[in-house]
C-alpha cells in the first residue's frame, strides 16, 4: 500500500512540499515589501541627491575642459553609478536585517533603516569634509567607523519605544516615496546611456 505521501505512480510530492516550506521560511526572514521599498527610497533619495549637488558643483569646471556631450556622458555615469549605490545600500540592509535576529533588524526596518541610512550620509558627509585630499589615519578611519555604529544601535534602541518619533520618520519616509518615481527612471537612463556608449 502506498504511504499517505505518495501518489498512484510512486512520486512523492513531500520533497516539492519541503522545497516551498524552505523558501517560505527563506521569505519570512526578510523585511515586509513595503519596508523595503521605504529603505530603498530612502537610499535613491540620498545618494541621487548628492549625486546631483556634487554635479552641479563641478559644472562651472566641466565646461571649461568638456564638451555638453561630454558633459552628458559624465552626467549619465554619476546618474547610473547614484543608482547602483542606492541598490547596493538598501540591499545590503535587507540581506543583514535576513540574517541577524528579527528583533535586532527586521522588526521596525522601515524606520530603522532610515535612522541607519540618515547616519551613515551625515558621517560620509563629515568624512569627506575631514579628510579633504589628505589620506586618512588609522585614528580618523577608527573614529568614522566606529562612533557612526555606535550612534545607530543608540538611535535605533532610544526609537524603537517612542512610537511617535517613528510615525514622524515613517511619515517622512511617505514624502521621499515620490522620488522614486523621479531619480529611479533617470538612473535606469543613465545606466543604459552608459552601456550604449561601451557597446558602440
Amino acid at each position: 500500500m502506498p504511504g499517505a505521501d505518495e501518489r498512484p505512480g510512486g512520486t512523492d510530492p513531500a520533497p516539492g512540499r519541503k522545497v516551498r516550506e524552505n523558501l517560505g521560511q527563506i521569505r519570512n526572514r526578510f523585511p515586509r515589501r513595503s519596508d523595503m521599498i521605504a529603505v530603498l527610497a530612502v537610499a535613491v533619495f540620498v545618494c541621487f541627491s548628492w549625486t546631483i549637488i556634487g554635479f552641479f558643483n563641478k559644472l562651472s569646471s566641466f565646461i571649461l575642459y568638456f564638451t555638453p556631450g561630454e558633459i552628458g556622458n559624465i552626467f549619465a555615469f554619476m546618474m547610473a553609478f547614484a543608482l547602483l549605490e542606492s541598490l547596493a545600500a538598501a540591499g545590503l540592509l535587507i540581506l543583514l536585517s535576513a540574517l541577524l535576529p528579527s528583533s535586532w533588524l527586521k522588526e521596525g526596518f522601515a524606520f530603522k533603516g532610515f535612522v541607519i541610512l540618515l547616519v551613515a550620509t551625515i558621517t560620509a558627509i563629515l568624512f569627506q569634509k575631514a579628510l579633504r585630499d589628505h589620506f586618512p589615519s588609522g585614528q580618523t578611519l577608527l573614529t568614522y567607523s566606529l562612533l557612526p555604529m555606535l550612534l545607530m544601535a543608540l538611535l535605533v534602541w532610544f526609537i524603537h519605544s517612542r512610537p511617535r518619533l517613528q510615525k514622524i520618520l515613517l511619515s517622512v519616509q511617505d514624502r521621499i516615496l515620490i522620488m522614486l518615481f523621479i531619480y529611479v527612471p533617470i538612473g535606469v537612463i543613465g545606466l543604459l546611456v552608459v552601456m550604449a556608449r561601451d557597446l558602440l
